[in-house]
């Protein structure tokens, strides 16, 4: 993995507006950002309802890029990321030459691009980007469809496409962003797609109940072709089976067709068995919490059911770890767990996995949530686990209140060790400087904007 040179901030705003003019990149540097100069998302109620119609007239200019390889689309709340990965290092250990795309990123970019997991070299990733930086510079859809530059996910979404070409994918798994009905990767006809649990999330976007988020997520759903779902609450579980029988699919629920399901997290990894068709299944993944167990069991499920199983991609499947989903990091002696969890289910099967992984006789969390949030309902989950609890901002990407956060804390946990850092910077050197386990959550930002986790993962 090639590491991000240094670049003054204000000098590559100015390199990346000339740039685009050019339509020439030239270093990873840039790259990192020059997605960045396109908008964030269309704001105007007409230009959003046709956002579809829009990236299909962009992969059309671009000669269609993401029907050159199969495809496997991927939805849901929560377990997203893992569960593509893991669908990504099957197919990979079975032989096939596998894309993943996902989102968001915690460090660089190019985790939204990966060969199941691994980075593509760095002149792939800029020639490809001076390719659709160029093609895109003539793109003109119709007045009636929006602004004439694509937005950001559709440049993330294209790019990605056009990267897998250019790799000789055969295959690529692809990671929806918020929904599923409009999203831009729903352009694909995909070969299986996957429901991952559904939880209340962007309810002003999405709707504001699971009733109305799994119908958004449902449509990905296309006839005649396989769907395999999740562990799910019965109302989103009702939307995903009428949406299947509407579309002739075929469709596999988790509870149906996996049964003896066990999983412990020990400090190895997440121990997990099960039987699928009579036969049983063992695996110790290195990303714990019973959530990921889930995941990888659907995964091997799908591998199965269309045939590209083989131990060989149970064992890359084991192996497999994304940024941020309980990673394992040792820095100066110190067990410091990077994890994303900032619900309440998934916070306390999170505090759950570090307390049994951490050996030290001292625990700190490190905290930051985005606005919007459950706050109750997060910090109850991961408190009792720690002896103290550095609450600091979210960074720069998201809104937060910490100085509202940390008082519910020290309200919360009064016989606790509780403060407030100015920065996850500082939240992190405090951490350092204790004899204690660190875990890092709440927002999925938080650890991206710690100099000293970006060091170690670019090395």
């Amino acid at each position: 993995m090639g590491k991000v040179s240094a670049f003054p901030f204000h000098n590559l705003l100015l390199l990346i507006n000339m740039n685009y003019n050019r339509r020439v990149i030239r270093s990873i540097a840039e790259l990192e950002t020059v997605f960045d100069s396109f908008s964030p998302s269309l704001t105007e109620r007409k230009t959003r309802d046709n956002r579809l119609e829009r990236m299909k007239r962009l992969l059309a200019f671009l000669g269609n890029p993401e029907e050159s390889f199969r495809t496997y689309h991927v939805a849901g709340s929560k377990g997203k990321g893992s569960t593509s990965a893991y669908l990504a290092s099957l197919l990979t250990g079975y032989g096939r030459h596998c894309g993943l795309y996902t989102s968001p990123h915690l460090f660089t970019v190019r985790e939204r691009f990966t060969l199941s997991g691994e980075f593509f070299a760095d002149e792939m990733y800029i020639n490809v980007c001076n390719k659709l930086l160029e093609k895109v510079s003539s793109f003109t859809p119709p007045d009636e469809l929006g602004p004439e530059r694509p937005t950001i996910f559709e440049m993330y979404t294209a790019y990605g496409y056009m990267l897998f070409k250019e790799a000789g994918c055969t295959d690529a798994v692809i990671e929806t962003g918020m929904g599923g009905r409009l999203d831009a990767t729903n352009t694909i006809r995909p070969v299986a797609v996957f429901l991952t649990p559904v939880e209340l999330e962007h309810t002003d976007v999405l709707g504001d109940t699971i009733e109305k988020i799994a119908t958004e997520k449902s449509k990905i759903i296309v006839p005649d072709v396989p769907v395999f779902v999740s562990r799910q609450r019965e109302e989103a579980k009702t939307v995903f089976q009428k949406e299947a029988s509407s579309t002739e699919s075929p469709i596999h629920f988790f509870d149906d067709e996996i049964t003896d399901f066990r999983t412990k997290t020990e400090r190895d990894g997440e121990h997990t068995s099960f039987v699928i068709g009579g036969k049983s299944f063992s695996m110790t993944l290195s990303m714990s919490t019973e959530a990921m167990a889930e995941n990888a069991a659907l995964a091997v499920l799908a591998s199965i059911k269309m045939g590209f199983y083989s131990d060989n991609g149970l064992k890359l499947a084991e192996k497999t770890q994304l940024p941020g989903r309980f990673e394992k990091r040792i820095i100066d002696g110190h067990l410091v767990v990077i994890d994303t969890a900032h619900t309440e289910r998934s916070a306390k099967e999170t505090a759950k996995a570090f307390h049994i992984i951490s050996q030290a006789g001292r625990k700190t969390l490190i905290l930051a949530l985005a606005q919007g949030k459950n706050v109750p309902g997060v910090l109850s989950s991961l408190g009792p686990v720690f002896d103290r609890i550095i609450i600091t901002r979210t960074g720069a990407f998201k809104k937060s209140n910490p100085e509202e956060l940390f008082e519910y804390a020290k309200k919360l946990f009064p016989e606790k060790d509780v403060s407030l850092a100015t920065s996850p910077d500082e939240a992190l050197d405090s951490a350092l400087a204790l004899s204690s386990d660190i875990l890092i959550t709440g927002s999925f930002y938080l650890a991206s904007e710690m100099r000293r986790l970006r060091k170690c993962y670019e090395s």
